[in-house]
Order: structure tokens, then C-alpha cells, then sequence
């Protein structure tokens, strides 16, 4: 009966030492970013032209932009 509770003790210990992470976010490389889904979205020519130019003027990606403009749109 000791062994069992040492076990359950050491698996408890265990769990309690690992960082809990949340199905919505993944580890990479020590940083906890949230999972992203990839969405292919068909655009224009000329406006992608026209966000890849505005993306270069703000020192920032497309990808970025994008994602300030759906942030600033809808989520504020």
C-alpha cells in the first residue's frame, strides 16, 4: 500500500511541475502563442499589390496588416 501512495505522490508531483497549457495555444520555442488556422483568401491583384506597399511603408508583413485591420475592424 506505501508503494502505491508514493507512486500517486511522485504522479501528482509531476503534473504540478509541468506548465498547464491550454488546448488554444501552443509552445514553440518556450513562447505561448495561440494556435493560428491557415485561410486562403483570394484578393485582387492590384489591392495586394497595394497592401504588400503599405505593409513595406509600415515595416510590417501583409499577414500583420491584415490581422491589425480585423482587430481594429471588429474586435474593438
Amino acid at each position: 500500500m506505501k508503494k502505491k501512495d508514493n507512486s500517486t505522490i511522485n504522479l501528482l508531483g509531476k503534473v504540478l511541475s509541468q506548465k498547464a497549457v491550454t488546448p488554444i495555444q501552443e509552445n514553440k520555442n518556450g513562447i505561448i502563442k495561440p494556435i493560428e488556422k491557415t485561410f486562403l483568401l483570394s484578393l485582387p491583384e492590384t489591392k495586394l499589390q497595394q497592401l504588400k506597399q503599405m505593409a513595406l511603408d509600415q515595416k510590417t508583413t501583409v499577414r500583420n496588416l491584415i490581422n491589425s485591420a480585423i482587430d481594429e475592424k471588429y474586435f474593438k
